[in-house]
Order: C-alpha cells, then structure tokens, then sequence
C-alpha cells in the first residue's frame, strides 16, 4: 500500500510528511483519502475501538472482521455527521495464509479487490495497475507496479507530490518503505 506524504488544502500545501497509512496492528493496516481532519480523526477511532476490541475479547480480528468493523462505522457515522473518507484495508491473514485488500468508499461500500485505487490519483493509476497486476506477483513485481504508479502521476497529475511512503503487509508483519 502506498500514499503520498503531502497535506493540502485548497491551493495550499500544509505538510511534506504526513503518514496517511496507519498501521492497525502487526498484521494490518489503513489508508485513508480525504479531508484531513476527517482522514485523522476516523483512523484514530478505528484504530483505537479495534485496540479495545482487541483487549476486551483477548481476540484478534482477522482482516475481514476488521474490515467489516470499518465499513459498519463508516456506514453508521454517514446518518450522524459522515466522514468524507476513502478507506484501503490491507492484511495478512494469519489463519488463511494469504493477503487481503478491501476497497471502501466514504459512503462505507466495502469490496474485496485484489488492487484499487482512491482519490484523483484513481483517475491516473488504475489503468497502471490494471496492466501490471498478476496474479502471482512477487513482492518485487509489487514494488516495481508501485514505481510506476508515482511515475505515472509524477507525470500526469497537476499537484505536486514529492514525497510517497509505502508499508508492505507480509506473514512477517508490517515494513515501511519510502518510495522516493
């Protein structure tokens, strides 16, 4: 999972360095689009209820229930006072063995895909993926897809967004990497 670094607001750039995709646990984590007040203050929430969820039940939540979790807050917050957030959940899951990637927007449709994009950068990165995506990827194919993503919107898109950051989600846990 990837994100760019960059806060702004309206014309203006507010931070180089805001980490957009917030680790859950060890085997999970988020990335959220949007306002930044709304993108901070729902993954703070999210990652805090799944930690009392976590203490409560001495369980952790696979990547589905996690997900599932997300998406009923989300749906239940859009009757209240909505999040106007876009939501990529990324996990390994421990008892299946495998990766999984759920796409929601802020209206809490949940999807589980296998790559997917959120924001204007949808609009230039989803044909990238869409022909380099294989099934069998190794964690290098990943990467190099990666690369051309921020390429492609190095080129394309009218924002400037200099700095990206990347956690890759294994049976080893969470890495960090900056993709720059």
């Amino acid at each position: 999972m990837a994100a760019d670094t960059a806060v702004n607001r309206s014309i203006f750039t507010l931070k180089h360095d805001d980490d957009k995709i917030m680790q859950l646990n060890k085997f999970k984590v988020m990335s959220c689009s949007g306002e930044q007040t709304d993108r901070s203050s729902f993954s703070n929430y999210i990652m805090r209820n799944l930690q009392l969820i976590e203490y409560r039940s001495d369980v952790e939540p696979d990547v589905e229930s996690t997900a599932q979790f997300i998406r009923s807050e989300l749906a239940q917050a859009l009757r209240k006072a909505p999040y106007q957030v876009n939501v990529l959940i990324a996990g390994y899951d421990t008892i299946d063995n495998e990766a999984k990637l759920y796409w929601m927007d802020y209206l809490g449709t949940l999807q589980q895909v296998q790559k997917g994009a959120h924001g204007y950068a949808g609009y230039f990165v989803n044909s990238v993926l869409d022909n380099n995506y294989k099934s069998d990827m190794t964690l290098e194919d990943g990467i190099a897809a990666m690369k051309k993503c921020i390429l492609e919107l190095r080129t394309r898109f009218i924002m400037n967004q200099p700095n990206f950051i990347a956690k890759v989600v294994t049976k080893d846990g969470v890495q960090t990497m900056s993709l720059n």
